[in-house]
């Protein structure tokens, strides 16, 4: 042993022994972490397995329909259009061709009374245009556009058969053949919008909707002031008037054996139109 080692082995023993004699330090507490507020965990519990019910197909509204009906004035509702009447339904017997057989509408100003050319004039019913008249006496610019009575609201008193054809007349009428399947052919309505303002834009088998334009009031053919004469008959279905005259030395025969089977034939018999626009 050398002599420094024996120079601090002493002090060695010393610090050893002070080591042994300290009192042992306790472990520190550990501080508990804050925990969560939870419900607690439902227990599962076992159901049974069910087949779910088909849920039902979704029903679709449907559309909302256009009007059976519609005014041929335009913006006049049907209490306007009844006051707007300025010529009443007074139709002859059969067979003749005095007026009237229809009924006039004329857009009186509201400070003179005065009719007043101009107002537009709409399809009352849809359906397919079966003669187109420009500038003809005495409709002047008319239009005729057929209508199958199935469905027409409300419905018309309509005849119980079709009257039988007049075979003489006072007017004069150049013979007109009648097609073979007119006695067995279903009726339809056929209604005529007169004395248009200007020419009609449309065509013989042309569609038109209801409330469709067809032109505006006017004074055109036999009229003394501006208004629109509608004319309602019942006649066979698919009938087709290209044009229409009487009562004028420049009217052809063709143009006037159409007039008489529209007016006096009795193949077309006239109805009061009034019948459409019930409330």
């Amino acid at each position: 042993m050398t002599p420094l080692i024996r120079h601090f082995l002493p002090l060695v023993i010393a610090v050893l022994l002070l080591a042994a004699c300290a009192p042992t330090p306790e472990p520190p507490t550990a501080t508990p972490l804050p925990t969560e507020t939870r419900a607690p965990s439902p227990t599962p519990t076992l159901t049974p397995t069910t087949v779910p019910s088909p849920s039902p197909a979704p029903t679709s509204t449907p559309a909302p329909l256009e009007p059976a009906v519609c005014s041929p004035m335009a913006d006049f509702d049907y209490a306007g259009l009844r006051e707007a009447v300025v010529n009443r339904y007074a139709p002859p017997p059969l067979g003749r061709d005095e007026p009237h057989q229809g009924v006039d509408f004329a857009y009186l100003d509201p400070q003179t009374r005065i009719a007043l050319a101009g107002w537009p004039v709409r399809a009352a019913l849809a359906g397919t245009v079966a003669g187109v008249i420009n500038e003809r006496f005495p409709y002047g610019n008319a239009v005729i556009i057929e209508t199958p009575l199935e469905g027409i609201l409300p419905p018309l008193e309509l005849p119980e058969m079709m009257p039988t054809p007049q075979a003489k007349s006072p007017l004069t009428c150049p013979d007109f053949a009648i097609p073979a399947d007119w006695p067995t052919a279903q009726p339809s309505l056929y209604l005529l919008y007169a004395h248009l303002e200007s020419p009609i834009p449309l065509q013989v088998g042309q569609t038109v909707a209801c409330g469709g334009p067809l032109g505006q009031t006017g004074m055109s053919g036999n009229a003394l002031n501006p208004h629109l004469h509608l004319e309602a008959r019942i006649g066979p279905e698919g009938a087709q008037f290209p044009s229409m005259a009487h009562y004028d030395a420049s009217a052809s025969n063709e143009e006037m054996s159409a007039y008489c089977l529209w007016r006096i034939s009795g193949w077309f018999q006239v109805v009061d139109p009034m019948g459409l626009f019930e409330d």
